[in-house]
């Protein structure tokens, strides 16, 4: 499809080399000029732009992001603006729509659904808003508000009866945790709000995006601080009203104050009743406090609700694969693995990038099916045989279920298909490991490039087969460690090593304690899941080293997870009277099997 209306990218840019060129590259069939604002950049931004053809200006950064804003778009010769940011991706399926849009809208502006990637990866944890995207090369109108900046026309006169809403889609990765940290723009953007707010000390809106900040940075408390100072004059007709609803709610959830959420929900949803990211919040909370049977009501909402309006929409998937992913795991906690069996293949179904159902299936048909080989076969169906990647993932949901023979036959088939691939071979010597075939694991592991993502489990495999085999590759292993100056996983493996010499000497640090604890326990539970029990016995010996109180529960729950029930629950047992220290998930332990 072609347009007949052209278009202009403007954009304000700053040290987005990491992600401008997947930016420019997802828009550059839909533009005519792309408008490229630098406000600084120290790195290959500008060169990146100009590779693209882009026509670069410079602006001296103001701490004003409509200030900048405006001085792109009075660049712009075509059309229609398209609005961007550097760490922005247009949706490829959405150019269809997109180019419709341009050629027959009588609108002066369009709204587009921004889905903001959160966490360490992209993924499935999305956040959704929707945001001034495409705006009518009229000149009527410029940006307001130096952060979260808002359209307005240049005469005061502003209908917004003149823009709309559409299902075009652009993926934001600025939001990812490296993202956010490495340009600091949380302290960034508090800084500049709080300025806003000494010209303006009640001004909803930047109270409300202040609360954002602390409520990204962790700090729920200061976070409801001002979200509750919004809500209790908010005006529910306010652009962002329902998202200051549901971000209240978040708060007191996190905070564990239940009771006050729940009444919060049902106030939203009276006010929004099709806004389905609150039912299943409320079955969120009615699950963490075991009850179960309302639950599974509000799970049930959500999916007679459906996809909320784009208006209110924050989380993705609240009317599908969220509810049904709850839903699943309930019935898997309670063995009524026909309906978990079905729950998990609608998760699939409505996102089928998302991967915990597939293990979770993995799980349901080795407890149902004595034929190991049909277990394998059903897996297989979910997936492409001839993508690496899907090989991969059935080979380790075989792991997990300990079926390494049917493992090896996909990754055997991975290996023909890419015959260097590192996570292959990384995926093989694991297996082989686990079949307690120690030297050809040792050999492939040692013939794996110490370049790899996996570098660090690799040695972590190699020190436990030489415990079992040859005290020569553990020692090869520590050394290893120490060139690299990790200095805490060094003295972990050390600690380890003098446990199994039976040498009575503290290697561990008190300030150790947390990290320590969590990389022995992986090793602890690597053993186990061998069923190496003598090695194990032996190895336990190191927790002795460790201050922290959470060590028996900890154990309790690598226990419980390889099988091992009864030991789980005298280990919680024991961290409650030798430790007086107890958490949820011991408690479920003692609640499942006493």
């Amino acid at each position: 499809m072609k347009g007949n209306k052209t278009v202009s990218l403007c954009m304000i840019v700053k040290n987005e080399a990491k992600h401008l060129e997947r930016c420019l590259s997802s828009v550059k069939d839909l533009v005519d000029e792309m408008i490229i604002v630098d406000t600084g950049s120290t790195d290959d931004t500008v060169e990146i732009a100009k590779s693209f053809d882009a026509k670069v200006f410079y602006y001296e950064w103001d701490n004003n992001f409509s200030n900048a804003r405006n001085f792109s778009i009075q660049y712009a010769s075509k059309d229609w603006i398209l609005l961007m940011d550097g760490d922005d991706e247009f949706y490829y399926e959405d150019h269809d729509e997109f180019i419709q849009l341009i050629n027959t809208s009588i609108k002066d502006g369009h709204y587009f659904k921004t889905q903001s990637f959160v966490g360490n990866m992209p993924g499935n944890d999305i956040v959704s808003n929707l945001n001034l995207r495409l705006l009518r090369n009229n000149k009527k109108y410029k940006f307001v508000g130096a952060i979260h900046e808002q359209i307005t026309c240049v005469d005061n006169k502003m209908d917004y009866k003149n823009f709309s809403t559409e299902e075009i889609h652009i993926f934001h990765y600025g939001y990812l945790n490296d993202v956010v940290e490495e340009k600091n723009k949380r302290n960034r953007n508090i800084s500049i709000i709080e300025e806003e707010l000494k010209k303006d000390p009640k001004n909803h809106f930047h109270l409300f995006n202040l609360g954002n900040e602390y409520f990204a940075m962790g700090n729920k408390e200061k976070a409801l601080d001002f979200f509750s100072l919004v809500y209790g004059e908010l005006d529910f007709n306010d652009g962002f009203a329902s998202k200051l609803v549901i971000r209240r709610i978040m708060c007191l959830d996190e905070l564990g104050q239940y009771k006050r959420a729940l009444n919060a929900i049902e106030e939203g949803l009276k006010i929004y009743p099709k806004f389905t990211d609150l039912e299943l919040i409320r079955g969120w909370i009615y699950l963490k406090t075991k009850k179960y049977t309302i639950a599974i009501d509000s799970f049930n909402r959500c999916l007679d609700l459906g996809k909320p309006p784009s208006q209110l929409e924050f989380l993705n998937g609240c009317g599908t694969f969220r509810p049904y992913q709850a839903l699943g795991e309930i019935y898997f906690e309670f063995e009524d693995f026909s309906k978990a069996f079905e729950c998990f293949e609608n998760v699939l179904k409505f996102n089928p990038s998302i991967q915990s159902p597939v293990y979770k299936i993995g799980a349901i048909l080795n407890k149902i099916h004595d034929n190991k080989r049909y277990v394998s076969f059903k897996l297989s169906q979910y997936f492409n045989l001839e993508y690496v990647p899907n090989l991969l993932l059935i080979s380790d949901v075989l792991i997990t279920e300990g079926l390494y023979d049917l493992a090896m036959g996909y990754l055997e088939k991975a290996r023909e298909i890419e015959e260097n691939n590192y996570q292959v071979k990384f995926q093989i010597n694991r297996t082989l490991f686990y079949q307690k075939k120690y030297f050809e694991a040792i050999k492939g592991f040692n013939e794996l490039s110490s370049k790899g993502n996996e570098y660090k489990e690799r040695l972590k495999y190699i020190f436990i087969c030489g415990f079992i085999t040859d005290l020569e590759y553990s020692k090869s292993v520590l050394d290893h460690i120490k060139e690299d100056n990790e200095n805490y996983r060094y003295r972990v493996y050390h600690q380890l090593y003098n446990v199994f010499l039976g040498k009575n000497e503290a290697v561990l640090k008190k300030e150790d304690d947390d990290k320590s604890l969590n990389m022995i326990m992986k090793i602890l539970e690597e053993v186990l899941k061998i069923q190496e029990f003598q090695l194990f016995e032996k190895l336990l010996y190191v927790l002795n080293y460790l201050e922290s109180d959470r060590v028996l529960l900890e154990l309790a729950q690598i226990y419980y997870k390889n099988g091992f029930k009864e030991m789980a629950v005298k280990e919680v047992l024991r961290s409650i009277k030798e430790l007086d220290t107890i958490d949820y998930r011991g408690v479920e332990i003692l609640y499942k099997e006493i």
